[in-house]
Protein backbone atom coordinates (compact mmCIF):
# COMPACT_ATOMS: atom_id res chain seq x y z
CA UNK A 1 0.00 0.00 0.00
CA UNK A 2 1.77 3.62 -1.18
CA UNK A 3 1.06 6.86 0.55
CA UNK A 4 -1.72 8.30 -1.80
CA UNK A 5 -3.66 5.17 -0.84
CA UNK A 6 -2.93 5.35 2.69
CA UNK A 7 -4.44 9.18 2.45
CA UNK A 8 -7.33 8.23 0.55
CA UNK A 9 -8.05 5.83 3.30
CA UNK A 10 -7.73 8.31 6.18
CA UNK A 11 -9.72 11.33 4.07
CA UNK A 12 -12.46 8.81 3.88
CA UNK A 13 -12.45 8.24 6.91
CA UNK A 14 -12.50 11.74 8.20
CA UNK A 15 -15.14 12.60 5.37
CA UNK A 16 -17.47 9.64 7.23
CA UNK A 17 -16.68 10.98 10.93
CA UNK A 18 -17.65 14.22 9.57
CA UNK A 19 -21.07 13.23 8.01
CA UNK A 20 -22.13 11.15 10.97
CA UNK A 21 -21.37 14.08 13.09
CA UNK A 22 -23.70 16.60 10.70
CA UNK A 23 -26.20 13.80 10.77
CA UNK A 24 -26.17 13.80 14.45
CA UNK A 25 -26.13 17.51 15.06
CA UNK A 26 -29.26 17.91 12.26
CA UNK A 27 -31.42 14.98 14.34
CA UNK A 28 -30.59 16.91 17.57
CA UNK A 29 -31.64 20.36 16.07
CA UNK A 30 -34.84 19.21 14.38
CA UNK A 31 -36.00 17.30 18.19
CA UNK A 32 -34.77 21.16 19.80
CA UNK A 33 -37.43 22.69 16.94
CA UNK A 34 -39.92 20.20 17.53
CA UNK A 35 -39.40 20.99 20.94
CA UNK A 36 -39.65 24.72 21.01
CA UNK A 37 -42.66 24.62 18.28
CA UNK A 38 -44.53 22.29 21.07
CA UNK A 39 -44.08 24.98 23.85
CA UNK A 40 -45.02 27.56 21.50
CA UNK A 41 -48.26 25.33 21.14
CA UNK A 42 -48.56 25.21 24.78
CA UNK A 43 -48.02 28.66 25.54
CA UNK A 44 -50.17 30.02 23.15
CA UNK A 45 -53.34 27.39 24.55
CA UNK A 46 -52.48 28.68 27.89
CA UNK A 47 -52.89 32.36 26.58
CA UNK A 48 -55.67 32.73 24.26
CA UNK A 49 -57.75 30.14 27.11
CA UNK A 50 -57.01 32.17 29.63
CA UNK A 51 -57.74 35.65 27.27
CA UNK A 52 -60.74 34.12 26.68
CA UNK A 53 -61.88 33.05 30.39
CA UNK A 54 -61.10 37.06 30.90
CA UNK A 55 -63.10 38.02 28.16
CA UNK A 56 -66.63 35.64 29.80
CA UNK A 57 -65.65 37.85 33.57
CA UNK A 58 -65.68 40.70 31.59
CA UNK A 59 -69.15 40.05 30.08
CA UNK A 60 -70.49 39.47 33.16
CA UNK A 61 -68.81 42.90 34.76
CA UNK A 62 -70.49 44.28 31.64
CA UNK A 63 -73.93 42.95 32.01
CA UNK A 64 -73.66 43.72 35.93
CA UNK A 65 -73.23 47.18 34.84
CA UNK A 66 -75.73 47.75 32.13
CA UNK A 67 -78.27 46.05 34.74
CA UNK A 68 -77.67 48.67 37.57
CA UNK A 69 -78.56 51.15 35.01
CA UNK A 70 -81.13 49.41 32.93
CA UNK A 71 -83.12 47.11 34.45
CA UNK A 72 -84.45 45.92 31.30
CA UNK A 73 -80.91 45.25 30.03
CA UNK A 74 -81.62 41.80 28.21
CA UNK A 75 -77.60 41.07 26.87
CA UNK A 76 -76.18 41.98 24.01
CA UNK A 77 -73.23 40.91 21.79
CA UNK A 78 -69.96 42.56 22.02
CA UNK A 79 -67.35 42.38 19.28
CA UNK A 80 -63.92 43.33 20.70
CA UNK A 81 -61.52 44.44 17.78
CA UNK A 82 -59.05 43.00 16.84
CA UNK A 83 -56.60 46.30 17.47
CA UNK A 84 -57.13 45.81 21.48
CA UNK A 85 -56.61 42.04 21.52
CA UNK A 86 -53.56 39.76 20.69
CA UNK A 87 -56.09 37.93 18.58
CA UNK A 88 -55.86 38.40 14.81
CA UNK A 89 -59.50 38.30 14.51
CA UNK A 90 -60.83 40.06 17.73
CA UNK A 91 -63.12 38.45 19.52
CA UNK A 92 -67.01 38.41 20.36
CA UNK A 93 -68.91 38.10 23.87
CA UNK A 94 -72.86 37.40 23.92
CA UNK A 95 -74.29 38.68 27.21
CA UNK A 96 -77.65 37.14 27.70
CA UNK A 97 -80.14 38.45 30.77
CA UNK A 98 -82.78 36.89 32.07
CA UNK A 99 -85.60 36.55 34.68
CA UNK A 100 -85.07 33.81 37.57
CA UNK A 101 -88.64 32.01 37.71
CA UNK A 102 -90.29 32.81 40.98
CA UNK A 103 -87.18 35.51 41.93
CA UNK A 104 -88.41 38.38 40.70
CA UNK A 105 -85.23 40.77 42.02
CA UNK A 106 -82.59 38.16 40.57
CA UNK A 107 -81.33 37.91 37.06
CA UNK A 108 -79.40 34.91 35.46
CA UNK A 109 -76.19 36.57 33.95
CA UNK A 110 -74.44 34.22 30.87
CA UNK A 111 -71.48 35.20 29.14
CA UNK A 112 -69.47 33.50 26.28
CA UNK A 113 -66.54 34.40 25.14
CA UNK A 114 -65.06 33.29 21.50
CA UNK A 115 -61.42 34.10 21.14
CA UNK A 116 -58.64 33.60 18.45
CA UNK A 117 -60.83 33.49 15.57
CA UNK A 118 -61.51 30.10 13.33
CA UNK A 119 -57.86 28.38 13.64
CA UNK A 120 -56.03 26.01 15.47
CA UNK A 121 -55.71 28.21 18.80
CA UNK A 122 -60.06 29.47 18.76
CA UNK A 123 -61.46 29.37 22.59
CA UNK A 124 -64.79 29.31 23.73
CA UNK A 125 -65.12 30.15 27.53
CA UNK A 126 -68.92 30.43 29.46
CA UNK A 127 -69.67 32.37 32.59
CA UNK A 128 -72.70 32.23 34.27
CA UNK A 129 -74.12 33.46 37.28
CA UNK A 130 -76.90 34.74 38.79
CA UNK A 131 -77.38 38.71 40.01
CA UNK A 132 -79.63 39.98 42.79
CA UNK A 133 -80.95 43.42 41.51
CA UNK A 134 -81.01 44.87 44.76
CA UNK A 135 -77.65 44.19 45.63
CA UNK A 136 -76.53 45.66 42.82
CA UNK A 137 -78.15 48.72 43.07
CA UNK A 138 -77.04 49.36 46.98
CA UNK A 139 -73.56 48.52 45.69
CA UNK A 140 -73.68 51.78 43.54
CA UNK A 141 -71.13 54.27 44.28
CA UNK A 142 -71.66 57.82 42.56
CA UNK A 143 -68.63 59.68 41.57
CA UNK A 144 -68.66 63.37 41.90
CA UNK A 145 -66.34 65.69 40.39
CA UNK A 146 -64.38 67.98 43.13
CA UNK A 147 -63.22 71.19 43.04
CA UNK A 148 -59.99 72.39 42.51
CA UNK A 149 -58.40 74.37 45.20
CA UNK A 150 -55.69 76.55 43.42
Amino acid sequence: MDNRDLQRRRGGAVLVVILACLAMATAISVVVVRQIAAERRTVLTYEHGLQALWLAEGGIERAVARLAADPKYAGETWAVPAGELAADDGAVVRIQVEAVAGRPEQRSVRSEADYGGAGEFHYRKVKQILVDRDVILSNQTEIKPTKSTH
